[in-house]
């Protein structure tokens, strides 16, 4: 069980603005839901919060209690008051837009108000440190100018003027994130804060899956490379035939897996369902399988690997980016350096019923440490020392 301490501090007179680009609605649930269970946890402790969208008009609305308003960016910089600390989520700069982010960086930089940015990855990654997206189209080309010849400058200008100050803070749910931040913009941080996104573990409750672990599922989107699903279709080629492996997901390359999963012989044995799901049939679908198979490029946490560690899932996935700070191998899930090892250990874990319950339990015990409650008063502390 979480127990939270209670804040030992009042910031009941402060207004917390959250701009991000996305935000969840009713049409669209799931729009940096992150973001949103954040404004929610603040929101529940009594604090005043409002988020705000960028967008070329204007508009409100309230999504589960939280408000919510749309505005150009211009306008969003004229109801920052004295009394806001700004929290940038997954602020993006789009030129020739009035939801360019460029406009509230610019503000936030020449008027030194006290702001938090978390970087989730996407705001200083350049285009070129993620070649494997790239299919040699002309769209492709346009995004790689875009990125790093236009935001990345932009990005590094901002960083580099407001990282010292004393009432800024840059957040990050890794240290490979913040490595690849560095690594990106060419610039060293010498003051920063690692607090993982949080996991709501009430919501994902612990199941026993031992009775399912030759069943093994994974949930992504299929429009990116970057989760890597040839190399998931590999392992499943090389795992008995006692293993089925089910992937939800949409997207552009589902008929390239299709294939590959035909070419492979795994018809019977993988399966793709072509379908988004949202949270509470996440939750419920978790409890249909033993192992949740995350196979990554890159990665600065994995929230939807950490919902299935936190319902009893064992997790597989690759030793790359953050993964290592997240998972010890063989002691709260498979951590493998190639997939000869993945498929060692998958077997091992399967053959030991101790082993396997070992490893279902310390996961969800290592993502009790990032319960949502205790993530969200770490990040109410930071917030309260950039007004001190």
């Amino acid at each position: 069980m979480i127990i939270a301490r209670k804040l030992n501090f009042n910031l009941r007179n402060l207004e917390i603005v959250i701009i991000s680009s996305r935000y969840p609605s009713l049409n669209n649930p799931y729009n940096h839901m992150f973001v949103h269970a954040r404004a929610v946890e603040f929101k529940n402790k009594g604090l005043l919060v409002s988020v705000y969208i960028p967008s070329s008009k204007n508009g409100n609305y309230v999504y589960e209690n939280i408000n919510v308003k749309k505005r150009p960016s211009i306008e969003i910089i004229k109801e920052i008051s004295k009394n806001s600390i700004v929290y940038l989520h997954l602020l993006n700069i789009y030129p020739f837009s009035k939801a360019n982010g460029w406009p509230i960086y610019k503000h936030l930089m020449i008027n030194n108000i006290p702001f938090a940015m978390y970087v989730h990855g996407n705001e200083v990654q350049k285009y070129s440190s993620r070649l494997f997206e790239f299919n040699y189209k002309l769209t492709d080309i346009l995004k790689w100018v875009k990125k790093d010849w236009f935001v990345i400058p932009k990005m590094k200008k901002f960083v580099s003027v407001t990282k010292s100050r004393s009432n800024v803070s840059y957040v990050f749910p890794s240290n490979w994130m913040k490595e690849s931040l560095e690594y990106n913009l060419k610039l060293k941080l010498n003051k920063f804060t690692i607090i993982p996104n949080g996991i709501d573990t009430n919501y994902f409750q612990y199941n026993n899956t031992a009775q399912n672990k030759f069943k093994i599922l994974t949930i992504r989107s299929l429009s990116q490379k970057v989760y890597n699903i040839e190399q998931t279709i590999n392992i499943m080629s090389k795992l008995p035939d006692n293993y089925i492996l089910v992937i939800y997901g949409e997207g552009s390359y589902r008929k390239k897996y299709e294939k590959k999963i035909a070419q492979n012989g795994l018809e019977n044995r993988v399966k793709i369902i072509n379908k988004f799901l949202e949270k509470e049939q996440m939750r419920e679908v978790f409890k249909d399988y033993g192992m949740f198979i995350s196979t990554t490029r890159m990665d600065s946490q994995g929230i939807t690997m950490m919902e299935a560690m936190a319902s009893g899932l064992i997790v597989i996935t690759t030793n790359n980016s953050s993964k290592k700070e997240f998972i010890m191998n063989l002691e709260n899930g498979i951590l493998g350096s190639d997939n000869d090892d993945i498929i060692e250990s998958i077997l091992k874990i399967s053959k030991s019923e101790e082993l396997y319950k070992s490893l279902s339990i310390n996961g969800r015990n290592s993502i009790e440490n990032i319960d949502i409650k205790i993530t969200s008063e770490k990040e109410l502390i930071m917030l309260k020392k950039l007004v001190n």
